[in-house]
């Protein structure tokens, strides 16, 4: 343990030297220097969390915030998104990884209590944060001038952000305890689910918006059907993408994790390049979900192959330096100016998020039948918040750039706080039901 916190004085002071005392000129040449050394700093930082039974993901996230613009000052916000890219590979890791832990028989084993959370937490959650937004609303200056039925669509965008979940944080809590059972199932089945479903409501929450704000006749259910259309032919192209990586594994001799970076980075890019060339080609509105594609690749080579272990085993390998990459970009992403200026309302939202989560998990479990263990504490693995929700902020600022910022301030206040709480809960969770893997071995 002392030779990490050595390693970790040893990266800090490195960067200090190399980017602030005289040698900054590395800063704009070489952005990769910045990735590294923050790279070294979280897997050290997150090493001495868990030592004291924290999560080592909540170590990277608060490595790349510790070392950002708002406390050690080693690297600005243009340096981050210059490295963007770094993200959007490891979310394509993470979602073949999310997909081919998704077993079919263990779902089928636990369908209808899957079925339930996803019901039950979704309507507390939306219902409990659209109410409370909706009460709150007269402190909230932008909608001031709102009438009500505007302010309760506007309080509808807040309680379908807040249905959102994080897969990546998941699957990083699990893959770092080695977790396995009916608990780790249930959590990491809706989790992913989630993300699909959370899609849909937000399409009809936000054709509602438009009504409102916009004007824009009824709700858009050309929309829905696109989007419906947008996930259906993810799936196919996910499910024949698993089966290239089959043939991959089965019959080509080949560095397997590059192999796989390059699928992830392909398939964002073909994704992205489809839907322009189609646009503004044929004039066809085909966005095509990148996450969603390696999801089903993951699932197929899970459950339609006998390549699900061995896959699996190939993604572990490697899973540490992306995992590290992911959450330490995460933190150094995060925006403290936002949590200065949204903190206290976007603590109510937190508050009430999670007291709806618990109500909601606590009677879908009864209502299934499931052991009191699962539903007394199933709720701790439905807190993370990260990917899907930001992306949702950034959808809505883009559609309504009139509220958009304002729901921006409020909200990412209360992801920070989502994204910091939950993989700690989750961790807490996994012990307290005996399903990780020095609990089963002991």
């Amino acid at each position: 343990m002392i030779n990490k916190i050595l390693a970790l004085v040893l990266v800090i002071a490195s960067m200090m030297l190399l980017l602030q005392w005289g040698l900054g000129e590395y800063r704009e040449n070489c952005p990769v220097l910045v990735l590294g050394l923050i790279l070294l700093a979280a897997y050290c930082f997150g090493f001495l969390l868990e030592k004291v039974g924290l999560p080592r993901i909540v170590g990277y996230i608060l490595a790349g915030l510790f070392m950002g613009p708002f406390f050690l000052k080693l690297y600005t916000f243009q340096e981050i998104t210059s490295l963007a890219f770094i993200n959007k590979l490891a979310l394509a890791f993470i979602a073949f990884c999310a997909g081919g832990e998704l077993r079919w028989h263990n779902i089928k084993k636990a369908l209808k209590p899957i079925v339930s959370y996803i019901s039950g937490v979704t309507a507390a959650v939306f219902l409990g944060t659209t109410l409370i937004v909706f009460l709150l609303s007269n402190a909230m200056p932008f909608m001031n001038d709102f009438s009500l039925s505007l302010r309760l669509a506007v309080s509808a965008i807040f309680g379908t952000i807040a249905v959102a979940r994080s897969p990546s944080s998941a699957i990083a809590i699990i893959s770092e305890t080695k977790s396995k059972g009916r608990y780790t199932d249930i959590v990491l089945s809706v989790s992913v689910a989630m993300d699909v479903f959370i899609i849909i409501l937000f399409a009809v929450v936000i054709s509602l918006v438009q009504v409102f704000i916009k004007g824009q006749g009824g709700l858009n259910f050309s929309l829905m059907f696109s989007l419906l259309s947008e996930i259906t032919v993810a799936f196919v192209l996910g499910f024949l993408l698993g089966k290239l990586i089959v043939f991959l594994i089965e019959k080509v001799h080949l560095e397997f994790p590059v192999v796989i970076i390059a699928m992830g980075f392909m398939v964002i890019e073909f994704s992205h390049l489809l839907g322009d060339y189609l646009y503004h080609v044929h004039n066809i509105r085909l966005e095509l979900e990148p996450l969603l594609i390696c999801m089903a690749a993951g699932f197929t080579v899970q459950n339609f192959s006998k390549q699900g272990k061995n896959f699996l085993q190939r993604m572990d390998r490697v899973s540490l330096p992306i995992y590290i990459a992911f959450f330490a970009m995460t933190g150094a992403a995060m925006n403290l100016k936002v949590l200065r200026t949204g903190w206290l309302l976007g603590l109510v939202v937190f508050v009430v998020r999670l007291i709806s989560i618990y109500l909601g998990s606590y009677a879908s479990g009864r209502l299934a039948k499931n052991p009191p263990k699962i539903y007394k504490n199933v709720w701790l693995g439905f807190i993370t918040q990260a990917g899907v929700s930001l992306g949702l902020l950034t959808e809505v600022a883009r559609r309504f750039p009139e509220i958009g910022p304002s729901v921006q301030t409020i909200l990412v206040a209360t992801i920070i706080m989502n994204q910091i709480i939950g993989p700690i809960a989750f961790k807490y969770g996994l012990k307290k039901v005996g399903e990780t893997q020095v609990q089963r071995s002991s």
